[in-house]
């Protein structure tokens, strides 16, 4: 999975583009408070790092030398969070 295809699969679950910053090039304008993905060139690949930045200070959540691990990793936490507003809501309305 590339960066545009999760921006996509992000859409289609109805995340918010303030929830989620993809290297600048996708989501949010800036990377604070939220989930973030940044790509830097190492020595010998890229490195994929998922972060969430919260108050100026940057938390390192998991690295990846692969475009497609990162996204799929980002894709399944947002799918999980996605899971844990719905069971809330449920939750919330039976009560």
């Amino acid at each position: 999975m590339t960066l545009n295809e999760l921006h996509i699969k992000l859409q289609e679950l109805g995340v918010s583009e303030e929830e989620y910053y993809l290297h600048g090039l996708y989501g949010s304008t800036n990377d604070n408070d939220k989930l973030a993905l940044s790509i830097s060139k190492g020595k010998y690949n890229y490195q994929y790092e998922i972060y969430f930045r919260e108050r100026g200070e940057k938390r390192t959540i998991k690295s990846f030398s692969s475009e497609n691990e990162a996204c799929d990793y980002l894709l399944r936490e947002f799918k999980e969070i996605k899971l844990n507003e719905q069971i809330r809501k449920s939750t919330t309305s039976k009560q």
